[in-house]
């Protein structure tokens, strides 16, 4: 699954429990598995805060170290 600013910028128009539904699934599609964990409006809103702040270079920088560490170093 291929992530980039504006798709952020789409989930960041949902309310929290949408936000964070989605947050897991594309999560699970790259491999880190937050399994049931629920998460309290103070870490929802600091999560909003720092997907506000994300960029597309961010991402792809994210994207590249988790497929190196799916693949062992």
């Amino acid at each position: 699954m291929m992530i980039n600013k504006a798709a952020i910028n789409k989930m960041l128009e949902m309310p929290d429990d949408k936000l964070v539904s989605m947050l897991k699934f594309v999560m699970s599609a790259s491999g880190v598995d937050m399994g049931d964990k629920r998460l309290d409006e103070s870490t929802v809103r600091k999560l909003r805060g720092v997907l506000r702040e994300v960029t597309d270079e961010d991402i792809a920088r994210a994207m590249f170290l988790i497929d190196r560490y799916k693949r062992g170093g």
